[in-house]
């Protein structure tokens, strides 16, 4: 038997909650394998600031920002 079969055999016999959480801190480990380098935080940016002036998404402004935090307090 594999280690891998021997893991998966393992894992079958968690609760099912325990098993969803083992899969999302799997899927989020790998999702941060790769961190946005900087050139690419930029491109980001800019095109949430292009979807902004095209009204696809809502702009936030610094005083919304305080009056959100202001409320969650």
């Amino acid at each position: 038997m594999s280690t891998a079969q021997i893991i998966y055999e393992q894992y079958k016999v968690l609760p099912k909650r325990v098993r969803e959480e083992l899969k999302a801190l799997i899927i989020n480990e790998d999702n941060q394998e790769q961190p946005l380098t900087l050139m690419q935080e930029i491109e980001e940016g800019l095109k949430e600031v292009k979807l902004m002036k095209e009204g696809k998404i809502p702009t936030r402004t610094f005083a919304d920002l305080k009056k959100e935090i202001h409320d969650a307090q």
